[in-house]
């Protein structure tokens, strides 16, 4: 196996895991009424540390893309477009006449063009789930710009704190800005810094396993306290704490990966599997719970934990599979 192909297998794991604690988050199996107590810090840890995860491996990707397309701007944003938006909108129809998710005119055609990120929850009602691609296209758009822009490393640290400073006054003063996008701004910067910093990479990932795992529990600790106490998600020290966690697990994750664990087959299939089974999990999963009349509770938690998420990895690396053949076969894709 070669460094390339190692690096990949990697980043490729941590997104197979990633959508693994998606998929049981959104089966609802953390909720008190499965487990009988309170276990709203724990969701909160697993929904940062995926989400995390996510944001953190499209900075990364972000990075390498730029450098892929040459500095060509254009080639980068249509790369994007292509890959993301149809299926988004798919995604999108599905919500609304599968689901029967109700949206008034204005916000169906705001989430036409993704500006959730932008503009949600105070000018335009909230959707479950696809707001993470929203969020995402904000990213792509600003640090998009900035990438191309920007050719100095401090230059793009810099200026990437001052559009993070004047989005969070904005949104204190206007409602501005889907509050979630403070939470992973600098997680998905950091995703672009560690594709930059090979040498640093190298260097962080190569440290002492033991003391990767020390870092990772007091970082836990640290937001878990964050959650339990309750702060809104905009909160300094909230977005500190869970910077702080999803750096530290990023990077223990990352070092198990390295190992033969990494290795494993199943994480590839995952992997690709990732996106279309994000987006459309839900709409199966209605479906399903639908044909077998299943009533919330427990017997619809663990059947679209167990039974559901099985269904929705198949049909999303099938689904995949089909859009990057047909992406060749039209020629949008290389």
């Amino acid at each position: 196996m070669t460094e390339k192909k190692q690096k990949l297998q990697e980043f490729e794991a941590l997104r197979g895991l990633s959508i693994l604690l998606l998929l049981a988050l959104h089966s609802e199996v953390f909720d008190a009424s499965v487990f009988g107590f309170e276990v709203d810090p724990l969701g909160q840890v697993v929904a940062a540390s995926l989400l995390g995860s996510f944001f953190f491996l499209a900075g990364f990707f972000a990075e390498f893309s730029r450098q892929k397309t040459g500095g060509n701007a254009i080639s980068f944003m249509k790369s994007k477009v292509i890959r993301i938006f149809p299926p988004y909108w798919l995604a999108l129809a599905l919500f609304i006449f599968v689901i029967k998710y109700t949206l008034k005119r204005f916000d169906t055609l705001m989430y036409v063009f993704s500006l959730q990120w932008l503009l949600s929850p105070v000018y335009i009602k909230p959707l479950l789930t696809i707001w993470y691609i929203s969020v995402l296209i904000g990213y792509y758009i600003i640090f998009g710009f900035l990438l191309f822009r920007v050719k100095s490393t401090l230059g793009l640290l810099v200026w990437s704190i001052i559009l993070f400073a004047a989005a969070y006054v904005t949104n204190m003063t206007t409602g501005l800005f889907e509050p979630r996008f403070f939470q992973y701004y600098f997680i998905f910067l950091a995703g672009v810094f560690f594709n930059r910093f090979e040498k640093e990479r190298n260097i962080v990932l190569g440290m002492n396993f033991l003391y990767k795992a020390a870092i990772a529990l007091v970082v836990l600790i640290l937001f878990w306290l964050a959650a339990s106490a309750g702060y809104d998600v905009r909160n300094g020290f909230y977005i500190l704490a869970v910077d702080l966690f999803i750096f530290g697990w990023v990077l223990m994750w990352l070092s198990i990966f390295q190992t033969r664990v990494g290795e494993w087959k199943a994480w590839a299939f995952l992997s690709t599997a990732s996106f279309f089974a994000y987006l459309y999990h839900r709409p199966i999963w209605y479906v399903l719970d639908q044909a077998l009349s299943l009533e919330a509770g427990k017997a619809r938690v663990f059947f679209n934990l167990i039974p559901g998420a099985i269904i929705a990895l198949i049909v999303g690396y099938f689904l995949q599979i089909g859009y990057d053949r047909l992406l060749v076969r039209l020629r949008l894709k290389g």
